[in-house]
């Protein structure tokens, strides 16, 4: 795969898209967020679900296929440097910067605080950590787990790089499927022997579930782009990965809807749910790569752009989306319309902001981490 792929450009412009889609739906469910509309709307449960799941682990697994082509070019010392350059400085002004007016109008909304922005920020350099104090990375723990995922995985990296591992020989098409859905099994015992003992937390010290299996998909993507064969392999069962997802879920909420969903207290449970749940992500993730390898393997205009911005994007959208909320929050208006008021005012500004902050200024890249 010497030439560029471009459906990993269209993945990865997508994935963060449907962020900006899910997070606005947050406003409306039950779920606990930082600002709430007027009504709760659970309606919007139905379709985030079903995203829920594999959303986050997509990002992560199509980060580590942007390993694979960065150290192409890279050596160890290279890539953790331009990593630490594009990640770690926006992660670090997106806390004093980016973050902070996110946790503001939590508080206004909450009124736990009363008063102007500028009467708010001097509580960021208390360095107390939310939710007690006003200092927090909220939704850039991405960006920090993915930093830190880089420092720990890239000696691993360089020795698959080095040896050329091929342990999968996927040019042999009778037992290929398998072996791909056997990468089911490391996230069913991540599942099985952590996701009881460490709830999602995103603080990256008691978070040990969600780390572990948030590095694997990381792993993953640079194994999968570094197999022969593989990409082409998942285009081929596209159909079938697709199939298995969808029985997974409708099977699921089926039995759920008629017999109640059964507590992980047994040990049969644990190792059933933890199958199916990581099987569901799994296949997921390989139905969307094979259905872009298939259809949207091209450039254009549109994706060329969204590739470079699409980063600031996701650094500004929660910023963008809770600030909006706040203010339409109120407003006696049906729940579609508000959803498609955050969804566009999020894209609009966020575009705004790229576009005519972002784009020209060669500081303004640096902080935001484009090239």
């Amino acid at each position: 795969m010497k030439n560029r792929q471009y459906f990993i450009d269209w993945i990865r412009v997508i994935a963060f898209g449907i962020l900006i889609f899910y997070h606005s739906g947050m406003f409306f469910v039950s779920w606990g967020w930082h600002v709430k509309n007027n009504v709760i709307a659970n309606g919007f449960k139905v379709w985030m679900e079903i995203v829920n799941p594999w959303r986050l682990s997509l990002l992560f697994f199509i980060s580590g296929v942007g390993v694979s082509f960065a150290l192409k070019s890279r050596t160890g010392l290279q890539f953790i440097g331009e990593r630490t350059k594009r990640l770690l400085m926006p992660l670090v002004f997106g806390m004093f910067v980016i973050v902070p007016p996110q946790i503001y109008f939590e508080r206004l909304q909450a009124h736990d605080f009363s008063g102007s922005y500028a009467a708010f920020y001097p509580s960021v350099f208390e360095f107390v950590a939310y939710p007690k104090g006003s200092f927090s990375w909220h939704h850039l723990w991405f960006v920090a787990y993915l930093w830190v995922f880089s420092l720990v995985a890239t000696p691993l990296f360089l020795w698959i790089k080095k040896s050329a591992l091929q342990f999968l020989n996927l040019q042999k098409p009778t037992n290929s499927f398998i072996k791909i859905l056997l990468f089911t099994l490391p996230l069913s015992i991540t599942y099985w022997t952590l996701s009881q003992h460490w709830k999602i937390t995103h603080n990256l010290t008691a978070d040990w579930y969600n780390f572990t299996l948030s590095l694997l998909f990381f792993i993953y993507g640079y194994i999968i782009t570094n197999q022969q064969f593989s990409w082409e392999i998942i285009e081929k069962y596209r159909k079938v990965f697709l199939s298995i997802g969808v029985f997974l879920i409708v099977f699921s909420k089926t039995y759920d809807a008629i017999f109640g969903a059964i507590p992980e207290d047994g040990i049969g449970i644990l190792l059933f749910n933890g199958i199916l749940k990581m099987l569901f992500v799994w296949c997921n993730i390989l139905a969307i790569c094979g259905f872009a390898k298939h259809y949207l393997n091209f450039n254009n205009n549109f994706v060329k752009y969204s590739n470079q911005a699409v980063y600031p994007f996701y650094i500004l959208h929660q910023t963008l989306t809770v600030t909006i909320g706040y203010y339409i929050a109120d407003w006696d208006m049906a729940d579609i319309p508000k959803f498609m008021i955050l969804v566009v005012g999020t894209f609009g500004f966020a575009f705004l902001i790229y576009h005519f902050l972002i784009k020209p200024f060669r500081v303004m890249r640096l902080l935001f981490g484009v090239k």
